[in-house]
């Protein structure tokens, strides 16, 4: 029998947040970014799951908590559940269901991913993601924003509760190639928030997330930092060199997306008796027996 803590499905879910938040309805333009330019080599560039885990090892929150990285195991076990209860939600509308679960299930799957997580009562997560299949990082963020803008407001039915989410995207800055950054709300109010800073660098996708409440410029700035804390990591071994390109401010702009994330509190000692919150922080359970 075996026990999987909870914040491992916050972990596994926000690994695949570049795949399920997006931005910019039609007729926006994309938000500013900051850009890298590197040599076709370091553009090409897989990681390796080890290489990964280097990438976000060693990070802490604003708060100064430690960025816990997490095994092999319970990412991979996080995602499984998670995807297993995403696809069982009702979400209207309708298209923006397979929004709502991209990348659940097939993100891991179709490269590698190392995921790191802070316990704290404002958690934060950092994810790095390489795979050889399939578009670029900068195309799976490209990718988004043109699915999204149908879905800035919606609602999910999992485990007979009902959530409605609105989501803003946010003009972002980091060393990326490419740029994207949401905020999504839960109900009225400012008191549930998820924050998420994604960049993408060739074949390198880095998300920074941030759950809690009144969430603005400061805590964007914090994921803005994670996640140029590992592009410089990245470079650093990389063979290319990177040189950054000026941006404007980075402000709040117009709306679109789906939030799937997880309450990173701490699962009870019982039999496979898993919690997970839809968009950001209202929770369902699902139990299943070995």
């Amino acid at each position: 029998m075996r026990n999987v803590p909870i914040v491992v499905l916050a972990a596994a879910t926000a690994l695949a947040l570049a795949s399920c938040t997006g931005g910019g309805g039609a007729g926006q333009s994309p938000s500013p970014t900051g850009g890298t330019t590197t040599t076709t080599a370091a553009q090409d560039r897989v990681y390796t799951e080890d290489e990964l885990r280097e990438l976000v090892s060693g990070m802490t929150d604003g708060d100064g908590n430690e960025l816990k990285l997490y095994s092999k195991d319970q990412v991979d076990q996080g995602s499984r559940i998670a995807g297993i209860l995403m696809n069982s939600a009702t979400v209207n509308p309708e298209e923006c269901k397979s929004i709502a679960t991209a990348g659940l299930l097939d993100t891991v799957e179709n490269g590698e991913v190392a995921v790191a997580i802070s316990e704290s009562q404002e958690p934060r997560t950092l994810s790095a993601q390489s795979g050889r299949e399939g578009p670029d990082a900068v195309g799976l963020i490209e990718d988004v924003r043109g699915k999204l803008g149908q879905c800035d407001r919606f609602t999910v039915q999992v485990a007979g509760q009902t959530h409605d989410v609105t989501t803003e995207e946010l003009q972002a800055r980091t060393d990326g190639e490419e740029t994207f950054a949401t905020v999504s709300t839960r109900g009225e109010g400012t008191d549930d928030m998820l924050m998420q800073v994604s960049a993408a660098q060739g074949r390198l996708l880095v998300v920074a997330t941030k759950n809690g409440a009144d969430l603005g410029d400061s805590d964007r700035n914090e994921l803005e930092e994670l996640v140029d804390k590992v592009l410089a990591k990245a470079n650093d071994g990389a063979t290319g060199t990177a040189t950054r390109t000026a941006t404007s401010s980075p402000t709040r702009t117009g709306t679109s997306t789906s939030t799937v994330t997880a309450s990173p509190t701490a699962s009870p000692r019982a039999t496979v008796t898993e919690t997970v919150t839809v968009a950001p922080t209202a929770t369902a359970t699902a139990t299943t027996t070995p």
